[in-house]
């Protein structure tokens, strides 16, 4: 498989570690040889701990994260991004902002979907119009206000004001899959959901329930033809199983959520690859009550955290430190270097006495029930905030309870933990904390989240991406 695609298949979850066999030819994988010059054909078997649930690998309603790596590597996005965010072409050669409320796209002429017909600017007006009328990520073209083809390979976006998230909604490959409009506009719904008909490398070509999707190389895929012809993922929702599987090279490449499990898959023998920040683990506050009330306190509890070490022993290293957008994504902001993300306990512990709260003590409430890789994160916040005088109670709660939170806007004592799905933009990220409305916005009358919300709403009627970067920084800081 090309970079890009292969990427695009490691990406499947929060601290998600990708293990690939490193041996050649035909080995098993779990002795440790040098993996050699890649050979082509063959079938790679992928254990995987979740199939597609919700909509299938429908791209215009699937949204689990099972279903995104699939549908990614059987569809292509207009544009697409390198490991460093910078933004590339891909089923459009060229684009171009002819004023502040038009792009212009040239597409490619040589490409084909799978089932031969032929890609023009036809399918991505009927992809986008489709989209626009209710599909999901529906919200990420709100602005639009249409999209024509001016050409047979060139497509015109009007949008009714500047809309600085376009250029990372089309290059985000969750968001605006191009399909065929022929193949998918006549397909039935559970064609959509099972099959796919895509421009991309693979195509999925059977679905057994509960046991695992099989993909086929596209012999019509326009860019860099794969090595690998079949890919199978299985399906073992038990991950010590899967390790087991992999032990014994009954699969050839897995993905774990728990880390400990993916190293002792590498200590087999096996190449441990880059941890893909796919899901962010954030803790949003809220400060109408309680000592977290104080500015002070908040600082003191920020300046408390050892944020590497969190990264680094309880995550096991397969993590990175971000603020509200994930590390990894296009529009993450380097924590490191903002304010009061730096560890200083004796400045906790001053700001702690200035507030009149020397040994405060804040709940933080985090999903007990699911997700327990993420569980020595909390433990291991609890004993860093007490170097500094703050007691943190730990309150595990059923995702049942939880969820009214992220979903109507429940609030919460204290903090509050709760992995985030992956956005398009670093905007989208920001939106449910600082709206009016948003689920987690609890800070009305905050001056400083006041002023944060005008740069958001200045970050989102940009009318350039360099005016857009800066302005998320600036709202980072």
């Amino acid at each position: 498989m090309n970079r890009r695609h292969w990427a695009g298949v490691a990406a499947l979850a929060v601290a998600t570690l990708a293990i690939a066999g490193c041996t050649s030819g035909g080995g098993t994988g779990t002795g440790g040889e040098d993996a050699g010059d890649p050979v082509a054909g063959g079938t790679l078997t992928w254990g995987v701990p979740a199939e597609p649930s919700a909509g299938g690998i429908d791209p215009m309603v699937a949204s689990a994260i099972a279903a995104e790596v699939i549908y990614s590597m059987a569809y292509d996005t207009l544009l697409t991004r390198d490991d460093d965010g910078t933004i590339e072409p891909a089923l459009a050669t060229e684009w171009e902002q002819t004023d502040e409320t038009t792009w212009v796209f040239q597409l490619r002429d040589d490409v084909t979907f799978a089932d031969g017909t032929p890609f023009d600017a036809g399918d991505v007006v009927y992809s986008f119009e489709t989209r626009k009328d209710g599909g999901t990520n529906a919200t990420y073209l709100s602005l639009m206000d249409s999209v024509e083809a001016t050409g047979d390979y060139e497509v015109t976006f009007h949008f009714s004001a500047p809309d600085g998230t376009f250029l990372d909604a089309v290059s985000a490959r969750q968001t605006f899959l191009i399909v065929s409009e022929e193949a998918y506009g006549n397909a039935t719904e559970e064609e959509r959901q099972t099959t796919s008909v895509g421009t991309g490398a693979y195509q999925v070509t059977e679905w057994n329930q509960g046991v695992s999707v099989t993909m086929e190389k596209n012999e019509n895929y326009w860019g860099e033809e794969p090595y690998i012809d079949t890919i199978v993922f299985e399906l073992y929702p038990d991950e010590n199983t899967l390790l087991a599987a992999v032990q014994q090279g009954s699969v050839q490449a897995a993905s774990f959520i728990d880390g400990s499990l993916a190293q002792q898959a590498a200590s087999s023998g096996f190449t441990l690859g880059e941890a893909a920040f796919r899901q962010n683990l954030a803790v949003y506050v809220n400060p109408e009550s309680g000592p977290l009330a104080d500015v002070d306190v908040r600082r003191a509890f920020s300046l408390a955290l050892d944020r590497q070490a969190i990264v680094d022993t309880a995550m096991l290293g397969n993590a990175g430190i971000s603020f509200v957008p994930p590390a990894g994504d296009p529009g993450a902001t380097d924590a490191t270097k903002l304010p009061y993300h730096e560890r200083d306990v004796d400045e906790a512990k001053r700001l702690l006495e200035e507030a009149g709260q020397p040994n405060p003590e804040i709940t933080l409430s985090y999903m007990g029930d699911v997700a327990a890789a993420h569980h020595p994160v909390y433990e291991m916040m609890q004993q860093q905030l007490a170097e500094a005088g703050i007691t943190l109670n730990l309150k595990a709660t059923p995702l049942a309870e939880i969820s009214p939170i992220f979903t109507t806007g429940e609030s919460w004592t204290d903090l509050v933990a709760i992995p985030g799905s992956p956005r398009a933009s670093a905007a989208f990220y920001l939106e449910p904390v600082l709206l009016e409305g948003g689920v987690y916005n609890h800070w009305d009358g905050n001056p400083d989240a006041e002023k944060a919300r005008e740069l958001l709403q200045q970050a989102k009627s940009a009318t350039s991406p360099e005016e857009y970067n800066d302005l998320v920084a600036q709202l980072a800081t």
